[in-house]
């Protein structure tokens, strides 16, 4: 026979008890604020929960930067960090929070003025468990504590005591460092730089930026400190420099001798105020290093003051190329483009960079950071250094820069990636005048070209798409076309093409216009403004087709010298216009004198789908093109060519196949061949 198990009226009222008692805590919650202060600071340092409770959080942002709120277990902050770290693409879609068990709680990335609340149950376990910012490059520096205990510990209220030196300054009202003899130092989002960026404006009209994240000085200008540009930490509103970028620094800079940089790991440290001027400290391995940053008195550039501890190794400082300043040490030697410290000597010493003038590049992309690119939501690659923007085809990048002075000459160095190397790119880099670097699949893959006077690989022609015109419309639609597309005329009178051109030989010359149209449609033609009444339009004759493309000829006489040729429409329609060829006297058309036994050329391009170096440099005779630091293509300047002018910008808008561009400088001056050299070996290796 069974036994009937009974529960008593007692038990049932003590179970009752206990679970409205369990609702009852469930249903409450301790509230707590997080708010953000300058310096990559959480508001407050420290927190205190008891174990087991049900917490509700709100996360203010204040700051002028984006910032997140992860709780990670004791021990795990650096882990979770570096995780975030290398969640690389997917790191904005996951909020850079890393998939983990020692992930606890976390909120979004919350945009700079806004806020975001989270509940999550306090651990069980009672102990110090630190939350910390992953947004890429905070997470180093930005960081609490939550004490997990039944009463609040003494160690929660000592680093509640810790106050902020009141001398560094966040207010960019009144930019004057020389009138207190203090630096002013701001926390920000800057360019080429990653986000734990730190800008600071010396006394004397000096500034440069510090790189918390990878422990290094960026870059320093003179003449002026930052302006907003509106929210930091959005797109599109990095500040702009204000003044001449002199040094740059695309790398950690030191390594030990028989140790690559990469065999260590770096760490920041933080800072603190030496006479009211930042002094930067960080780990490199287990060895630690303090820098000062000063202004070189009376001169343009700076003094760097090291201090090195636990070094057992020569300290190596290799010269950047093309940084814009000569370099000297007060210990050690230099050799080679490489600066030496023995262990004694590195344990002080300093580093007096000073500027050359114009020789630092007016203008440089390292892609590494949120600077107007077409993928700046989008994936960013692996880099020669660092990481590289993808370009594609039917886009046109014209990024913010300073004026440029050109006309004694300009240079060019870039690596360069081609997703496919047997499809011609029109431009890669270009200026709005005066010519663009562009890659054929040809022996001579890259080249540079007038855009005034760009030829064609099928011909001698002058490529319609690259002349002067108003009205007619730039497009690739209708295949057959030579170059990178071709001139389509709309339905008013009075749209032309105009071509600058150089007749080389006098004599009767023939004009010959490549075209496509499915009737006839005339154009009247004018050379340097004057219309010849003997031929006063061109016919322009149906092709059958507007993929079957002729051409339309007449035959001029010229004496040598330069000449404007335009076509103009006379009627509310007109033809796809693609090329001009000039037949001079004596030259058969698209032949080429070559010397016996020459091997033809190869239909292979000599380039593949690695990293290459490339580094263009005019002077006031000749183009050269660099590859890989050997020259790769030299022809004269024409006549009439004239300096590049204008803006800089990077690929075009007509279509060309996707590549990849990283470290992109532009220098107002030609380049040497050993400077090319030195910029070719920058990464070594790593890069091929």
């Amino acid at each position: 026979m069974k036994q009937k198990i009974f529960i008593s009226d007692n038990l049932k009222l003590l179970s009752t008890f206990l679970l409205g008692l369990f609702i009852i805590n469930s249903a409450y919650a301790v509230k707590l604020r997080v708010s953000v202060k300058p310096g990559l600071k959480y508001d407050p340092i420290a927190l205190h929960v008891q174990p087991r409770e049900k917490v509700e959080l709100l996360f203010d942002n204040v700051d002028e930067m984006m910032h997140n709120f992860v709780l990670v277990s004791p021990g795990s902050r650096l882990e979770i960090v570096e995780a975030a770290i290398a969640l690389g693409a997917e790191g904005p879609i996951r909020h850079y929070v890393p998939e983990s068990e020692n992930v606890i709680a976390s909120t979004q990335v919350v945009l700079p003025g806004e806020k975001t609340t989270i509940t999550f149950i306090s651990p069980e376990n009672e102990g110090e468990y630190p939350y910390v910012c992953t947004f890429p490059g905070h997470g180093f520096i930005m960081h609490g504590t939550l004490f997990v205990a039944k009463e609040q510990p003494d160690k929660m209220d000592e680093l509640l005591a810790k106050t902020e030196d009141s001398s560094i300054t966040e207010n960019l009202s009144d930019l004057s460092p020389s009138k207190s003899g203090f630096a002013i130092v701001h926390r920000t989002f800057m360019p080429d730089s990653s986000p734990a960026a730190i800008a600071v404006a010396l006394p004397g009209g000096h500034s440069y930026c510090w790189d918390a994240g990878t422990c290094h000085l960026r870059y320093a200008w003179r003449d002026g400190f930052i302006k907003k540009n509106g929210s930091f930490g959005r797109w599109r509103t990095l500040p702009t420099i204000e003044g001449r970028v002199y040094l740059r620094e695309r790398t950690f800079p030191f390594r030990f001798d028989g140790h690559q940089k990469d065999d260590l790991e770096i760490n920041f440290q933080g800072y603190r105020l030496i006479d009211g001027i930042p002094q930067f400290r960080y780990k490199f391995g287990e060895v630690e290093f303090t820098e000062l940053i000063v202004k070189l008195p009376g001169k343009n550039g700076l003094i760097r003051k090291f201090t090195v501890n636990n070094s057992h190794e020569d300290l190596l400082f290799p010269l950047p190329p093309g940084a814009g300043v000569n370099t000297t040490c007060n210990k050690g030697t230099i050799q080679k483009g490489m600066l030496r410290l023995s262990p004694e000597e590195s344990k002080n010493f300093s580093i007096t960079q000073s500027e050359i003038p114009r020789k630092a590049p007016v203008f440089h992309l390292s892609m590494n950071d949120l600077i107007a690119s077409n993928n700046r939501r989008g994936t960013l690659y692996p880099g020669a250094i660092g990481q590289a923007w993808q370009l594609s085809g039917g886009k046109k990048i014209t990024p913010a820069q300073p004026e440029g002075n050109f006309s004694s000459g300009a240079g060019v160095s870039v690596w360069v990636k081609l997703t496919d190397p047997k499809r011609p790119i029109s431009s890669l880099v270009s200026w709005e005048k005066g010519g663009n670097i562009q890659y054929s699949p040809s022996r001579k893959a890259f080249s540079f070209n007038s855009t005034e006077l760009k030829i064609d690989d099928h011909g001698n022609g002058l490529e319609a798409e690259y002349a002067k015109f108003k009205g007619p419309v730039k497009t690739s639609s209708n295949p057959g076309h030579h170059g990178t597309g071709y001139l389509d005329f709309g339905t008013e009178v009075g749209q032309f093409v105009e071509w600058k051109v150089r007749i080389e030989k006098d004599g009767e010359n023939r004009l010959r216009f490549r075209y496509a149209s499915i009737d006839s449609r005339p154009l009247q033609l004018s050379v340097n403004g004057e219309v010849d009444l003997l031929t006063p339009t061109l016919p322009f004759k149906g092709t059958g087709s507007w993929t079957n493309w002729k051409y339309e000829e007449v035959k001029r006489k010229f004496t040598s010298g330069e000449y404007s040729v335009r076509l103009t429409s006379v009627k509310e329609t007109g033809p796809n216009v693609d090329s001009l060829e000039i037949i001079t006297p004596g030259l058969k058309q698209k032949t080429k004198s070559k010397a016996p036994n020459e091997p033809e050329p190869s239909d292979e391009p000599i380039i593949d789908g690695e990293w290459h170096h490339l580094a263009l440099s005019v002077d006031q005779t000749s183009v050269l093109i660099y590859l890989d630091g050997d020259l790769h293509d030299k022809r004269d300047r024409r006549s009439g060519e004239g300096p590049p002018i204008g803006n800089f910008s990077i690929a075009s808008k007509t279509s060309h196949p996707k590549f990849l561009l990283d470290e992109l400088s532009v220098y107002e001056r030609p380049l040497s061949s050993a400077e090319i050299k030195r910029l070719s070996q920058l990464v070594g290796t790593s890069a091929k």
